[in-house]
């Protein structure tokens, strides 16, 4: 029998998973602006479906400025839907319902503290969602896909999250909210964890790394 790799390291995704659900925060966008949600979320995420979307894959790598990618984005919208989309704080509105999960960030926090390296790995749209103010209290490393020139799941990215921890792949948990990241992850022989809920995702988290990480543990 193979022995299991001691886990030392605590890799998170940042929206959906530090965050309340995206696309609770895109339905109220959808509600706002008159659109339907199966159009925003077709016009959205392609990328993250296996489709080709230049416009989101340049905009999540840093190639593209984010007023270049709300022009494009908002003119993808309406040619989709018919309706004027406004451009101007349009990353804004649409990110606008997510709010921070404090309990999984309390998490990341406990697992710190019992000795683990703890990092944040995240497909960025934009630069100015991230609560910088509490990330150096949470992180010893943080990779943004805007500030490295790679995205999920290209290996190349977790390897750099790795990397920069210090810790060999095998030896990381890796949080995300959608499986393609996950299965990306798993290759490279990181433990994954499919977060759907604070409920769900840290009891197993507390199993798998052997430390308590709630209150009500």
């Amino acid at each position: 029998m193979v022995n299991q790799p001691e886990l030392k390291a605590l890799i998170v995704d940042f929206g959906g998973v530090l965050t309340t659900p995206l696309q609770d925060s895109f339905a109220a966008f959808a509600e706002e602006t008159g659109i339907s949600l199966d159009d925003l979320v077709r016009a959205a995420l392609p990328a993250y479906t296996g489709a080709d979307d230049q416009l989101v894959t340049d905009f999540e790598t840093g190639r593209i400025s984010e007023e270049d990618f709300s022009k494009h984005f908002a003119a993808r919208l309406t040619r989709a839907t018919g309706l004027p989309v406004d451009p101007a704080t349009l990353l804004g509105r649409l990110f606008a319902g997510a709010r921070l999960e404090e309990s999984m960030l309390d998490a990341v926090a406990a697992a710190r503290r019992a000795g683990l390296k703890t990092g944040l790995l995240s497909n960025s749209w934009g630069l100015s969602g991230y609560p910088r103010e509490r990330m150096a209290d949470l992180f010893d490393d943080v990779v943004i896909s805007g500030e490295a020139g790679l995205r999920k799941p290209d290996p190349a990215i977790f390897e750099l999250a790795a990397d920069r921890l210090g810790i060999a792949a095998e030896q990381c948990v890796f949080v995300d909210d959608h499986p393609g990241h996950l299965k990306a992850a798993q290759e490279l022989g990181m433990t994954t964890v499919l977060h759907r809920a604070p409920e769900t995702t840290i009891p197993e988290l507390e199993s798998l790394l052997g430390v308590t990480l709630s209150g009500s543990s």
